[in-house]
């Protein structure tokens, strides 16, 4: 899974210190996603969520990433600069703008 999250990153030009799982569990989450965090070789903090299934990725998910998102800074303590979905699924194209205007980078498999 790590391979398969890394080289779509790499190809982007992400180049890290430090990529590791972070479990939902820590932010009392049940979601059925993986999420990464990193520091990338400029000390940026970084997250990565990994999306892979059939149906399509609505609004309401991607509004319920974003609040993930801010419950990991909360348990984390430091603020994430580089927010990135990588989704192996269709997308619905209000989803894509939200998280687009949001300041996250979308990257489709």
């Amino acid at each position: 899974m790590m391979k398969a999250v890394l080289e779509p990153l790499q190809a982007e030009g992400y180049i890290f210190r430090r990529f590791e799982p972070f479990s939902l569990k820590k932010v009392g989450s049940r979601k059925r996603i993986s999420i990464f965090h990193g520091v990338d070789i400029h000390n940026r903090y970084l997250l990565v969520f990994a999306i892979n299934r059939r149906s399509r990725v609505l609004v309401r998910e991607a509004k319920e990433w974003l609040e993930l998102k801010s419950m990991i800074e909360g348990y984390c303590g430091y603020a994430i600069r580089i927010n990135i979905a990588l989704i192996e699924a269709p997308l619905c194209s209000k989803a894509a703008a939200l998280l687009e205007s949001e300041g996250w980078k979308v990257l489709l498999r």
